[in-house]
């Protein structure tokens, strides 16, 4: 017998095999594990920020994936937005394109606690707020006392372990309103890499703007700045204490370059800082690269030559009570810029100035010197000095200014805009030395203020304005106690200016927040409104907020009133034109106190007569300011009215249906949102509304009464002698009861109007005898007469002179529904017919009763109803038309989507029978049959949807074709 030896496979190919088999059911896995533990992962994400957080978590879409992240697994959420509750509802803080998360693979699988070890924001729009009580919007985490018992004991499915992190395009707003704080960020890309989990980390940061704007106490002190900032930290925490300290690190301002050294410490009881500002090769250009003016235009042909010294420090003790030390200076000399396309230099440009303090609680110890600012051009010099000394309890000021300025010379040394000139002479001379306590103790005689600002002839052109700006001439007179304006002449487009008056306080207000006060006069020979308003020309920027821009929900808000300032402005123009509508003789104050602007009885004479108007603007509480408002019309062009000011046509719809002259008077007061939308809760008013003689024209709703009651001459009429009264409450405008002629038939009307236009409204009318139809009068009185024939005892009544009948009137200002008990109050009139049966004949009584009831009451319903049995006929046989083919459509589209989910729940019966006992494979093919089924359900609902809607528009079709029908 002859044997056989079995080839063995060699050890590579055996590995080599085993290893496809490997690689085949990994690469399986990482296909199928974010499929099986997406819906698991995406509701513990959700499960955790509602147990976290006071805020609303709305989430877009939620994605796994394994190929670019392995061996973590990416999370990643797609349109993530964090909206605001209570005070902050309408306010997103955070608005997130993608959200990704790299977590640890074998937590999910093993159902452990989550670790994240990176994270991702891509195009986040971020904005935060901080009320003036101190609310701010990303104090969102749920303090223990809000959490439920279960909150409180189960642990988090998450742990943070950041290696990484990153932010890609985002948009940054932040405004703290107490802190007098605004910042605004465009395009910031920033990432960090470190151990966030050790107690000792080094950690690198990259950071790049292509905008960043500061404001601090209404001074701009960065604009539209681009940065760009590589800072390495060494973090390093204890039980007691967390230090920074900065290592390698590079700060660049648009050009400036600079450095920061040393180290912030936080303790327990207070802050240690030790920084040092390293810009040793900081050139003069690259600093001058701060001010916009230079930096947006020709910056980089422009030649700038001199010497620069920047030095910064701030070493100490930072608690409730101490300041750190600091001492910051600059020094410019020998400087001058030139742009090569320009004839003019900028030269002998010098800067010295500086502040110091050695810290502690003491700030008179500061001290603020500016020892030299000095530049000339072309035959213009600017020269100023100032020194500042005990700031906080009798602060000691000494400045000059000295400025000799041609300003059509600007354009030889600074490029303008193309089609922007400047022209005028500018003149100040002023000095200013002495103590704040002179001016309170009313020595004036010690507190030098002396000097003038005369700016004369000015002209300003810019592509920007739709107008050229000319100034004639404007003084400003400096003394102890006050400031003078003493004389203002200016003119733009068509309209002029004069003004003069004086600011007192102006020292205290600088020195200690004290009340600002000032009077003003200003008068006008003619001002265009409209053409001011337009001034600067709508652009798409200004229309259209880009798309780069932070989200704009809630973002613009009202103007707030300062509170430290109070100032009066008495007004005096000729002729006034305002939204296309022509006033004159416009004459009254406003004033500005305690942070409410008060519009004090301005008169004017518009629309054919006399307005009288008065109002406040209260911002004391500024997230939710005040607003009133009051007028006295007299004798008004009422279609004149209704023209100009589309208010009165949104409270009184049926205004533009009237023509004639009105007089009234109105108040109303409402709280606004910080966007200034009123709202409409609080919204209160009273006024009233008269007028000798009114024409009427046009009313749908007296349309549908005179159609209802077959009543003539209701519609086009004249109504003398209207006295109204109403009030606006809860978003509704109420008419007290008042009373009216309507075609010659007395009418009482009450009712509302909403501001969404529904209405409802009462009529009370008592219908003389001539204005019935006759024809119904005639039928009704032959029955009456015929019935007393056949019993003479009952003796019927015939129509009395006036029917008093009520009509109904609901809907919306377009389309009014009308009832009325005409009919009834009609029958009613010709009598009690049961009780005058029963009393003339009690031995026969009911069975002849009920006989010649009916009989009178066939006769009357007859009557009224002849005229309308032949039209509801026409209109019910459309009408039964139209329903079949409605209900036909409607069958054949739920036929269609009954065919579609049935196909459906077969393919996935087959899809996951198909797949067979492996648990893998079944999950897979539940997951994607599932989905195909949500898609085919989706498509059916969808169908029905659009035969239903196919069958509303031949239903509608119908209706409108059986109105028409009269």
């Amino acid at each position: 017998m002859k044997s056989t030896t079995k080839k063995k496979k060699s050890l590579f190919r055996r590995i080599l095999k085993w290893s496809g088999i490997t690689f085949l059911l990994l690469l399986i896995a990482i296909i199928l594990i974010p499929i099986l533990f997406k819906d698991k992962l995406k509701q513990l994400v959700i499960d955790e920020v509602n147990k976290t957080l006071t805020a609303k978590l709305e989430l877009d879409d939620f994605d796994l994936t394994l190929l670019s992240t392995f061996p973590n697994l990416s999370v990643q959420l797609h349109g993530t937005r964090l909206k605001g509750l209570g005070d902050f509802e309408g306010v997103t803080l955070a608005d997130v394109k993608t959200v990704r998360a790299d977590v640890g693979l074998w937590d999910v699988i093993k159902g452990e606690t989550i670790s994240i070890d990176a994270v991702h924001l891509y195009e986040p729009k971020i904005d935060v707020r901080v009320l003036y009580d101190g609310k701010a919007n990303y104090d969102i985490v749920k303090p223990d006392s809000l959490k439920t018992k279960e909150e409180l004991e189960e642990p988090s499915n998450f742990a943070l372990k950041l290696k990484k992190y990153s932010i890609e395009n985002a948009q940054i707003r932040y405004d703290d309103k107490p802190g007098g704080l605004y910042a605004k960020i465009v395009n910031l890309n920033h990432e960090g890499t470190g151990d966030l989990t050790a107690d000792v980390i080094d950690f690198e940061t990259k950071t790049t703007t292509d905008e960043l704007t500061f404001e601090m106490g209404g001074l701009t002190y960065l604009s539209k700045v681009k940065t760009d900032i590589v800072a390495n930290l060494l973090m390093e925490f204890s039980e007691k204490t967390s230090k920074f300290t900065l290592k390698e690190n590079t700060f660049q301002l648009n050009a400036l370059k600079f450095g920061v050294d040393g180290f912030y410490e936080m303790l327990e009881k207070n802050d240690n800082i030790d920084l040092k500002l390293n810009a040793d090769k900081a050139t003069f250009k690259e600093f001058i690269s701060l001010i916009p003016a230079f930096y947006k235009t020709g910056y980089e042909s422009m030649v700038a030559s001199g010497s620069l010294a920047l030095n910064a420090k701030v070493k100490g003790i930072l608690d409730e009570k101490n300041l750190p030390g600091w001492d910051a200076g600059i020094k410019v000399s020998n400087a001058s810029i030139k742009y090569p396309d320009l004839p003019g230099t900028i030269q002998n440009i010098a800067v010295v100035a500086g502040s110091k303090f050695a810290g502690g609680s003491n700030l008179d110890n500061l001290t603020v010197d500016v020892d030299k600012f000095h530049a000339d051009f072309v035959g213009n010099v600017l020269d100023a000095t100032l020194k500042l000394r005990n700031v906080m309890t009798d602060p000691a000021l000494k400045s000059t200014i000295l400025a000799k300025v041609d300003l059509a010379s600007l354009g030889k040394v600074v490029p303008l805009a193309e089609g922007e000139k400047y022209n005028g002479k500018l003149d100040a001379d002023i000095s200013l030395d002495g103590r704040m306590s002179h001016i309170e103790k009313e020595q004036y005689e010690q507190f030098k203020a002396l000097g003038t600002l005369n700016l004369k002839d000015f002209n300003y052109v810019s592509p920007e304005l739709s107008q050229e700006v000319d100034v004639k001439e404007m003084v400003f007179r400096f003394a102890p106690q006050y400031l003078a304006l003493e004389k203002l002449e200016a003119k733009t487009g068509n309209s002029d200016f004069a003004m003069n008056g004086t600011i007192d306080n102006y020292m205290g207000y600088m020195f200690r927040d004290e009340l600002l006060k000032g009077k003003f006069t200003l008068n006008s020979n003619y001002m265009d409104l409209d053409e001011l308003m337009n001034i600067v020309p709508a652009t798409e920027t200004t229309e259209t907020a880009p798309a780069q821009q932070p989200a704009a929900t809630g973002e613009s808000s009202g103007v707030e009133i300062p509170g430290n300032i109070d100032f009066a402005v008495n007004t005096k123009i000729n002729k006034v034109k305002f939204n296309g509508m022509n006033a004159s003789d416009v004459n009254g104050a406003v004033t500005l106190k305690d942070k409410v602007a008060t519009l004090n009885n301005l008169n004017l004479n518009a629309m054919g007569g006399a307005i009288g108007l008065t109002g406040q603007y209260n911002t004391q509480n500024p997230e939710r300011p005040k607003a009133s408002f009051g007028y006295n019309l007299k004798e008004l062009d009422i279609q004149q009215l209704v023209n100009n000011f589309v208010t009165v046509e949104k409270l009184a719809p049926i205004a533009k249906h009237l023509s004639g002259k009105i007089s009234s008077n109105f108040n109303l007061s409402t709280d606004l949102t910080s966007n200034l939308d009123p709202i409409l809760s609080s919204v209160n008013g009273l006024g009233d509304l008269l007028s000798s003689s009114l024409n009427v024209s046009g009313v749908k709703a007296l349309d549908k009464i005179a159609d209802v009651t077959k009543l003539k001459n209701l519609n086009n009429q004249t109504i003398k002698n209207l006295k109204a009264k109403f009030k606006v409450e809860d978003g509704k405008v109420a008419l007290n009861p008042f009373d009216i002629v309507l075609g010659g038939i007395k009418t009482n009307v009450s009712g509302t109007t909403s501001l969404d236009q529904s209405i409802n409204y009462d009529l009370k009318m008592n219908i003389p005898k001539d204005k019935i139809p006759q024809e119904m009068v005639k039928l009704v009185e032959q029955a009456a007469a015929k019935v007393n024939s056949l019993a003479p005892k009952l003796n019927l009544n015939v129509i009395p002179n006036e029917i008093p009948i009520n009509v109904n009137v609901l809907g919306t200002v377009t389309d009014p529904k009308v009832s009325t008990n005409f009919k009834e109050k009609l029958m009613e009139a010709s009598g009690n017919m049961k009780d005058a049966l029963v009393d003339a004949a009690k031995d026969k009584a009911k069975e002849v009763v009920d006989k010649t009831k009916d009989s009178v009451k066939a006769v009357v319903n007859n009557a009224v109803d002849k005229g309308k049995e032949e039209l509801d006929k026409k209109k019910t046989e459309i009408i039964n038309a139209a329903q079949k083919q409605a209900d036909n459509a409607k069958a054949e589209g739920k036929k269609a989507a009954d065919r579609i989910r049935s196909e459906a729940d077969k393919a996935y019966t087959d899809a996951v029978a198909a797949a067979g006992s492996n648990p893998l494979k079944k999950k897979a093919a539940e997951t994607i049959a599932q989905k195909a089924k949500d898609e085919a359900y989706k498509k059916a609902t969808q169908t029905e949807d659009e035969a239903n809607k196919r069958a509303d528009g031949i239903m509608n079709k119908a209706r409108e074709e059986a109105d028409k029908l009269k």
